[in-house]
């Protein structure tokens, strides 16, 4: 009896579990392009919730926001209110922009901590923990463990690799590995992405499974998964862990770790007979930046 309410118990987290929910994801992006900087120069990034794929904005909620530095120094951000349009319904959305100085050399995460987001066709609220890279001129500090609540530690460098990398991490809740959760991973496009340009089945359907790709951690909280392309990805993993309450309904909170990780053309060397790559770094349409672009 003991056995199967404790497996009725694991089949309900797995249930309350979103299912798709990383389509909506709070974005990372800096204004230059890649995720290099230097010491004593700003980094600026914009900071939206939306689909990266497809750069559908909605209005964001005022985040926590810190940048934690390659010796464990919790440092301030400057947080700024914006407007970003949104791509496809041509809207100005709530946005904001995060600003910080690199005061030595090694690696620095900027770290978002978002309030409560209610998703009204999940019938759940979303927190989410995110972390985007920045390196400046030397290695150091890229794989910290930063004590979220929870997070994808690197076990992959999250910059310095082209595209086609097998990026592996670990997934981590309070502290304890995040086993057998659903990690999911999404390009950032950087410009806007209609319908009719979107990838299709064979039935003429949105092929969502290729925009929105998952995989599972293993029973010590690991993962493996392939970013194919240059530019910025995000991978995210997910836990429902309590509740709260929206007029007078109690809805589960699906706290998600999100990691950003930035991923370079490939570069081949000169006198090889091919044409050298070139850093690719922030993508951007052929004409400019992305419309809305602050």
């Amino acid at each position: 009896m003991r056995i199967r309410l404790q497996l009725a118990a694991v089949l309900a987290v797995v249930l309350l579990l979103p299912a798709g929910l990383a389509a909506h994801v709070h974005v990372l992006w800096p204004k230059t392009p890649g995720c290099y900087g230097r010491s004593g120069e700003a980094a600026v990034w914009t900071l939206f919730w939306g689909h990266p794929t497809e750069m559908l904005v909605d209005d964001a909620l005022p985040p926590k926001a810190w940048v934690r530095g390659p010796e464990g120094r919790k440092g301030p951000v400057v947080l700024r209110e914006i407007r970003l349009q949104d791509g496809e319904r041509g809207q100005n959305r709530r946005a904001f922009e995060a600003e910080f100085t690199p005061d030595g050399r090694g690696d620095y995460y900027l770290v978002l901590e978002s309030p409560p987001v209610f998703i009204p066709e999940d019938k759940a609220f979303c927190r989410d923990w995110v972390k985007g890279i920045w390196h400046v001129d030397v290695e150091r500090g890229w794989d910290d463990t930063l004590g979220l609540e929870v997070e994808i530690v690197p076990l992959t460098r999250p910059y310095g690799w082209p595209a086609g990398v097998a990026f592996t991490g670990k997934a981590v809740f309070k502290n304890a590995p995040l086993t057998r959760a659903v990690v999911e991973v999404e390009r950032l496009s950087g410009f806007p992405v209609p319908p009719d340009r979107r990838p299709r089945d064979r039935f003429g359907r949105e092929n969502s499974p290729l925009l929105n790709r998952t995989a599972k951690t293993d029973l010590n909280g690991y993962f493996t998964v392939t970013l194919d392309q240059p530019g910025w990805w995000v991978i995210t993993v997910s836990r429902t862990d309590g509740t709260l309450t929206r007029e007078g309904k109690t809805y589960p909170v699906h706290k998600r770790g999100c990691l950003w990780v930035h991923v370079e053309e490939p570069w081949t060397p000169p006198g090889s007979g091919e044409k050298p790559g070139e850093s690719q770094g922030e993508l951007r349409p052929a004409d400019g930046p992305a419309p809305g672009r602050p």
